[in-house]
């Protein structure tokens, strides 16, 4: 036959009505084409449904109706130029032939797998007619019953055509039907006597690939309403993307593991001859598309595609009396295959104590019972000691011919995942190394996609970060994300996405990255009460693999939900003290939880804002240094108060200064109470290793006694009577050349002081202006000359750049 031949197959959505057969004509090329054609858009699903309603006695007749209504108002809509009633005849006798036929069915309350062949293949032959003799206006055009030339058989209860009758009896028509388009019914073909069969799922796209075969066509274009075979499942995947290029068997390999684009049937063909097949839009012919062919583009990715398969259960044989005994994983799967149960993924390990696989679902109390029937023997003699299953499984594969020979693909896939928390219940590969695929729990694979999907670079690896208060912090976190989130999406390929806002009253969420510069708008005009529950839930959500809530409040409540948020799989960022510096029982639990649950805890400002003092720290523990002292002045607020009483200022009067600044909190008693000095010396003792809590340390208060119950006005009005204590101090400092200062102390037994000190002008500590902070580290390897920190120590910028860098180091771990 002639090899210039282009055959297109149509599928249903893309002759769902009037308008979709009008725009078939525009996508067809000049010379002979062969055009496959599915039903009508519902009509096989509709047939089926009709044929049940008849076998279970329900009436059917309005549904067949109003089928056959749609297929004549097609008819009329299309305008035809020349007469229709014959072929709307023919039509109105299928219809009354399909409703004897379900009176019987009604009658006998039952219908063969041959009734049910026979009344669903008019779908097809409806379809072709009408769209037959459109074309017949404009071409020479040709309808072809594919029952009249396609021979199938049944081989191990698999339908396969049978090529040599099937390509004499094709011949035989072509020498009597001369065409230019030869339209074609898909799914329906005919049995080794001639009488109609179906094809089986995805029937009309294999009927497509077998005639492509059988005229030797140049090419197969499969007509879609999709862009192509896509990276991954686009409804779990939402950054899918068509892949413009692949191999026969990286098609076949996602087909089989759930690429519902295109079914494996429709690949072997196409590879036994050597045409590619394009699967394309038939709604916007101008997508690229997917080309399968045996010499596919090469690709900038590493895989190709992620897929997944559910509803798998993984069965589990154990035992001793299996090692080293030859055939017995053959005798294993002989016993599964004469109950017709297909194997998705075998995994063995080299000791051979145990072999695990993978089943459908619905086949796993059937595998369970027949292999504890027939080795009954090994299990009696304790060879086999324990066959279980896992039901609640699912399968993840990637796939890729780039894979073959590269290093590091599979440790790559388990560290994405281990990164993601997902555990690994079962692993195979094949010797082609084109394919890795694990079992995981069903509940995981979306995420699991998500995250192996980004983690191979098919797209931006995405953090969903959901944002608990908007106050000036929070703000200014926002400013900083803004002016680095394109750079670092463009440079590191991290996509950070805003997802849910939150301040003191209302919230908003969404499941695309928000636009931040808006998120005011956004809560003044989208917004809902806030539920803290569901905030966090919102941002767990599966569609990204990994999620951040950052707190940017000083709130207790939302401190004390940190270990819901890490059960839920959430990465925590935070400058809130109360939750490291809090009841040490929850902090303690709270640590634990997280590295239990493998997320990442993150609170660098909690102590001196953006200074890295958090970090610093941990790195001279995990590098086995000895810490013998802690010394600093860890409040912005105090420091920036005797610097300004150094001047020689008075006391209530730098307080009120320092209020005015935003320097101190609402209530400038909670600064001066020693209380968020307390809480940042306990969050870096507690990081040594100490078991300490707020009533384990002596506080100097600056409160003066009189004054700790009134209310604020009050305590500033009344504050200048105090004046003369403060000065007393000062004037003490001053006659020694010294300055007074606020600081901190851990000492190597733990024990934890905060007391007004005074310190020669030599000291670092005396050089401290406005709102700095200083920490002086005396470790074993820093004790002559201690490390000392510098810098701001409060501000909301500052604090926002520890924030920042937190998330950074976050996104980092995740690669």
């Amino acid at each position: 036959m002639e090899n210039d031949i282009i055959v297109h197959k149509f599928g249903g959505s893309s002759i769902a009505n009037a308008q979709r057969f009008l725009a078939i004509k525009q996508l067809l090329n000049k010379g002979k084409e062969v055009i496959v054609v599915s039903a009508i858009k519902d009509a096989t699903t509709t047939l089926q449904m009709i044929l049940n309603n008849a076998a279970h006695g329900k009436n059917f007749l309005e549904l067949l109706e109003s089928l056959e209504n749609v297929h004549l108002e097609i008819i009329d809509a299309l305008q035809f130029e020349i007469n229709t009633s014959d072929l709307k005849n023919k039509i109105k006798g299928d219809f009354l032939t399909i409703r004897n036929t379900l009176l019987a069915v009604m009658h006998i309350s039952s219908y063969s797998k041959e009734i049910q062949d026979f009344i669903l293949g008019f779908g097809e032959q409806w379809s072709a007619q009408i769209l037959s003799l459109y074309l017949s206006q404009f071409y020479d055009s040709r309808y072809l019953d594919a029952t009249e030339v396609l021979r199938t058989q049944y081989v191990n209860n698999i339908i396969s055509i049978q090529w040599e009758k099937s390509s004499s009896l094709l011949n035989h028509f072509l020498q009597n039907n001369k065409f230019e388009k030869l339209i074609v019914t898909g799914f329906i073909a005919g049995n080794e006597s001639g009488k109609r069969t179906t094809l089986g799922r995805n029937g009309s796209d294999f009927s497509a690939s077998v005639f492509a075969k059988l005229f030797k066509a140049k090419a197969l274009y499969i007509w879609k309403d999709v862009d192509g075979i896509l990276s991954a499942n686009p409804s779990r995947v939402k950054d899918a993307f068509p892949i413009e290029s692949l191999s026969y068997k990286e098609a076949l390999e996602l087909a089989y593991f759930g690429a519902k684009v295109i079914h494996p049937r429709t690949i072997s063909p196409a590879q036994e001859e050597g045409f590619p097949i394009f699967i394309k839009n038939s709604f916007n012919s101008l997508i690229k598309g997917t080309e399968i062919s045996d010499k596919p583009h090469t690709s900038d990715h590493l895989i190709k595609g992620v897929t997944g398969i559910d509803d798998v259960a993984l069965i589990n044989i154990e035992g001793a009396g299996m090692i080293g005994v030859s055939g017995i994983a053959a005798r294993i799967f002989s016993i599964i295959q004469q109950k017709n149960i297909s194997v998705i993924l075998i995994s063995q390990a080299s000791s051979e104590h145990s072999i695990c696989f993978a089943v459908a679902r619905e086949y796993a109390e059937l595998t369970i019972e027949t292999l504890s029937e027939n080795l009954q023997f090994e299990i009696e003699k304790g060879q086999i000691e324990n066959i279980s299953a896992e039901y609640e499984c699912s399968i993840l594969a990637i796939i890729g011919d780039e894979m073959i020979g590269s290093v590091g693909v599979a440790g790559k896939l388990c560290s994405t995942l281990a990164k993601a928390n997902i555990n690994i219940n079962a692993i195979a590969q094949g010797s082609s190394e084109r394919n890795i695929s694990v079992v995981i729990n069903k509940k995981d694979i979306n995420k699991a996609l998500n995250a192996v999907h980004s983690g191979f670079y098919l797209s931006h690896k995405t953090l969903a970060i959901g944002l608990i208060g908007l106050g000036s912090v929070g703000k200014a976190f926002f400013e900083q994300l803004i002016s680095a989130s394109v750079e670092l999406k463009s440079k590191y390929q991290i996509d950070l996405s805003v997802r849910g806002i939150m301040n003191s009253k209302k919230m908003y969420l969404t499941d695309k990255s928000m636009d931040i510069s808006l998120c005011q708008e956004y809560l003044a005009q989208y917004s809902e009460c806030i539920d803290i529950e569901k905030f966090s839930s919102h941002i767990a959500s599966d569609e990204s693999a990994h999620g951040v809530l950052i707190d940017c409040t000083a709130d207790i409540n939302i401190a004390q939900k940190y270990l819901s948020f890490i059960n839920k799989g959430l990465h925590i960022i935070t400058p809130n003290k109360h939750a490291n510096g809090g009841d040490l029982t929850y902090y303690k639990n709270l640590k634990s939880l997280a590295k239990d649950k493998k997320c990442h805890y993150y609170y660098e400002a909690t102590v001196c804002a953006g200074l890295p003092v958090i970090s610093t720290l941990q790195d001279f523990i995990k590098t086995g240094d000895e810490i013998i002292s802690i010394e600093g002045i860890v409040s912005g607020t105090l420091s920036y108060i005797f610097s300004e009483l150094a001047k020689g200022k008075k006391f209530s009067e730098v307080v009120y200064a320092a209020k005015k600044q935003g320097f101190t909190e609402p209530d400038p008693r909670a600064d001066l109470s020693g209380q968020d000095v307390a809480r940042k010396l306990i969050c870096l003792a507690r990081e040594i290793g100490f078991d300490i809590s707020l009533e384990n340390i002596d506080i100097h208060s600056l409160i003066p006694k009189e004054l700790e119950e009134c209310n604020v006005n009050e305590f500033l009005e009344r504050l200048p009577d105090f004046d003369h204590k403060m000065k007393q101090f000062v004037d003490k400092a001053n006659a020694k050349n010294e300055k007074i200062c606020y600081v901190g102390s851990i000492a190597k037994t733990g024990e934890v002081k905060i007391n007004l000190n005074s310190y020669a002008q030599s000291h670092p500590f005396s050089r401290l202006e406005g709102t700095d902070n200083m920490l002086i580290f005396y470790t074993r390897r820093y004790s002559k000359q201690p490390l000392i920190i510098q810098g701001p120590g409060a501000g909301a910028e500052v604090t926002a750049s520890g924030i920042f860098a937190d998330l950074l180091r976050l996104a980092s771990s995740l690669a």
